[in-house]
């Protein structure tokens, strides 16, 4: 099932967060769809996701056609932006993924490719006092310890992670910038060019259904699917990737105790390490932190991979940071509870 625009943009609030959800739109066997939307102006069954894909993996292969053993053309290294032309069906790498993205110079597996819109955004310095929640909508954007294209980097931040604005400056030549915090430090932080970031209109974060009754997510571990319900009826279905190895995503019953609007995540040792900016919309059920969120580093939904938390596509995270309780305000970086009507979250 395809969503339509009209109720896309409804769904995630404007225009540009309608573009940031494009996989949603096309690729549903991949990503999600909500059961109840309308069927409008579908695509054509071999439209990209997007109409760019950033290399995600160190390296990635593109081969002459849609098979692992079809003639090498080239290696693309990681952060390598590729135009998108097609999707078609080739060779499964994995199981759980037979799709292949067409490029300009052949074909790549797309577990290894986020697909990325570039979206560049008319500054707002005005709001920056506000402190407001806002979104990288280009590939990548390498965040400066000053409002100088020049300036140290001092980390890259990527498609759809999320951060909060505390103040807007413009350099020499005019050129406004953002200087960022949550998401990225605890203190005030790095800065990045204001048309990279998206501001988060506060309506586009309001709960949505808030007087529904018997909400609960089911996420199914064998089919690395997570389900919303209102009621018996599915609201929401959507591929993840849970926790692999010695980090399982602990089966059981829960509710969700914690979220925040954003999160730096780090983690791990060795070359099992991994420093996460702006992880976008963490909804946490256990107290060791395990979490629904949006992932940017892979588009490799579908099987088990992470480090324990429930990972789905960003646009996905934010309906279910919305739809669930406890309710976080715009102003407030987390909150917390106890209650026993919080939503649930069952893991099979």
């Amino acid at each position: 099932m395809l969503i339509s625009r009209r109720k896309l943009i409804k769904l995630t609030g404007g225009v540009a967060a309608a573009m940031a959800a494009l996989p949603l739109t096309h690729l549903t066997h991949l990503f999600a769809h909500r059961i109840d939307l309308e069927i409008e102006n579908e695509p054509e069954p071999d439209a990209p996701p997007a109409p760019l894909g950033r290399v995600a993996n160190w390296k990635v292969d593109i081969r002459a056609a849609p098979q692992t053993r079809a003639r090498l053309v080239r290696s693309a290294r990681r952060d390598e932006v590729l135009q998108l032309y097609a999707q078609v069906t080739g060779d499964a790498e994995m199981p759980h993924n037979d799709v292949w993205y067409k490029t300009d110079d052949g074909y790549v597996y797309s577990s290894w490719v986020q697909p990325v819109n570039d979206i560049k955004n008319p500054p707002e310095p005005m709001h920056a006092a506000e402190k407001f929640w806002g979104e990288i909508t280009v590939p990548f954007s390498d965040a400066r310890v000053a409002p100088d294209p020049n300036a140290q980097r001092w980390i890259r931040l990527y498609y759809t992670s999320v951060f909060r604005v505390i103040a807007a400056v413009q350099d020499a030549t005019g050129e406004w910038w953002y200087r960022l915090q949550d998401g990225v430090t605890f203190s005030p932080g790095p800065y990045v060019p204001a048309a990279h970031i998206r501001r988060f209109d506060p309506a586009e974060l309001t709960p949505l259904s808030p007087s529904a009754e018997n909400k609960r997510i089911v996420i199914d571990l064998s089919r690395q699917l997570m389900t919303a319900y209102e009621g018996d009826k599915p609201l929401l279905v959507s591929r993840t990737a849970t926790g692999f190895g010695p980090f399982q995503t602990p089966k059981g019953q829960y509710r969700i105790i914690r979220k925040r609007t954003t999160s730096r995540m780090i983690g791990g040792t060795g070359a099992d390490y991994y420093d996460l900016p702006g992880v976008p919309f963490p909804s946490y059920f256990t107290r060791s932190a395990i979490a629904i969120h949006g992932a940017y580093w892979h588009n490799d939904f579908g099987r088990r991979r992470s480090h324990g938390c429930v990972n789905v596509p960003a646009p996905v995270a934010l309906w279910v940071w919305r739809w669930t309780t406890p309710v976080q305000p715009y102003d407030k970086v987390e909150i917390r509870t106890q209650d026993s009507t919080a939503t649930p979250v069952i893991v099979v």
